[in-house]
């Protein structure tokens, strides 16, 4: 391995899968370079030259496999060839920020943690990534549970009734992964992710999460038809299923926003439903992929209040409950910047109140202002105007 010159541990090995793209590769392999001593590259359809080039200069496993979408099964694959007592894993759009190799190290030698969540840290755009427990001890039995969008929740469920393991991963400070956001998918992925979901819904049409994902990609494509079965069987298999909403909320969520949206578009508003949804919302983990489009429903009917809150309690729920299925940008600065759109008024007080109210939830969660209002700068540059001149005005207002 080339770098610094400081001793990697035997202790971890990188697990990295790499797509069509080979962007930023060089960089996540140099963060890891005076911590891991051993690297497995999953590369699946990228040219394969470079990748390989790259692989070489940090010794790492390089093993070429046909594109798949399916990321779960490729990142069992790199874990399959770790021997190492660890195994950490990144996307190749992220690097590890680690200034201290000693200090994780002894953690993990010292802990009989089966697994860690490592702090997530966005830079330019917020990551679409559905998972972060990253560092894994290996010989527990953990593989990553989902075909198509992988978690390790699950997996530890099953370790702790079959070996009595620690239920949950603990977080891990003395590290963070600084996340550089995700490239759009290319039209032929998404057609052969599509493809291959509906394989699987052929052979088991209850698996929620998989409509949800088939909506959400045949969306992306502007396949309307196609996405409005995948979001009418998942509600189906919804009501089907008793307690599906609190472990699949993920999917849930998503598929009954979607089903707010096709409301709003259609401008058909039973009050019957609309008091549903919210019923439904506000008892399940809901979060921004829901709450916003159930929010813009509930402004159309002319109740707005409560269109806020069900912002207030997806942020809430974002800072106080395991979101491993919900980006930053859908679970936090979506929900905010809707919140804003609904409290802007002529005087510009309601809004004022509530940039104040968000900037003093944000600091107790350790987060910054500066990074919705860039967000809102991108998405939505007249309310960013509009909150920039409230702010000026109160800072010239007499105490």
């Amino acid at each position: 391995m080339t770098g610094t010159g400081a001793l990697p541990s035997e202790d971890i090995t990188l697990c990295l899968v790499v797509s069509t793209r080979h962007g930023n590769l060089a960089n996540v392999l140099h963060s890891v370079d005076r911590l891991a001593a051993h690297i497995v590259v999953i590369d699946a359809g990228s040219s394969g030259k470079s990748v390989a080039h790259l692989a070489s200069e940090y010794d790492a496993r390089y093993i070429q496999v046909p594109a798949d979408p399916d990321e779960s099964a490729l990142l069992n694959m790199a874990f399959d060839y770790v021997q190492s007592p660890w195994a950490l894993f990144l996307h190749q759009q992220e690097v590890l920020h680690n200034d201290d190799p000693g200090t994780l190290l002894s953690q993990l030698r010292s802990d009989a943690v089966v697994a860690y969540e490592l702090p997530v840290v966005h830079f330019h755009e917020p990551s679409n990534h559905h998972f972060q427990t990253r560092l894994i001890r290996t010989g527990v039995g953990l593989r990553w549970h989902h075909r198509i969008h992988p978690t390790v929740d699950k997996s530890l469920d099953a370790a702790v009734k079959s070996r009595q393991l620690q239920p949950q991963p603990q977080i891990l400070t003395t590290s963070a992964i600084v996340t550089l956001g995700e490239p759009e998918w290319e039209e032929w992925e998404l057609r052969d992710a599509i493809n291959r979901l509906e394989r699987e819904l052929d052979e088991d049409a209850s698996q929620v999460r998989y409509w949800f994902h088939l909506a959400d990609l045949a969306l992306r494509l502007e396949d309307w038809d196609r996405a409005h079965v995948a979001v009418e069987e998942g509600l189906s298999v919804i009501s089907q299923a008793s307690g599906i909403a609190l472990e699949e909320p993920h999917a849930v969520n998503g598929l009954i926003g979607m089903f707010c949206a096709t409301m709003l578009r259609s401008e058909y508003y039973p009050e019957n439903t609309v008091e549903s949804l919210l019923t439904i919302f506000l008892n399940i983990p809901g979060d921004g992929r829901l709450a916003v489009p159930l929010g813009r429903l509930l402004q159309a009917v002319g109740r707005g209040e409560d269109a806020v809150k069900a912002q207030r309690v997806a942020i809430e729920n974002f800072f106080h409950q395991r979101r491993y299925h919900v980006s930053l940008e859908e679970g936090l600065f979506k929900p905010i910047m809707f919140e804003w759109e609904m409290r802007r008024d002529k005087t510009g007080d309601a809004l004022l109140n509530s940039v104040v109210e968000i900037q003093t939830l944000l600091v107790r969660h350790n987060y910054k202002l500066q990074m919705i209002l860039e967000f809102v700068y991108e998405s939505h540059q007249s309310l960013f105007f509009e909150i920039q001149t409230v702010l000026q005005r109160s800072l010239q207002r007499p105490d």
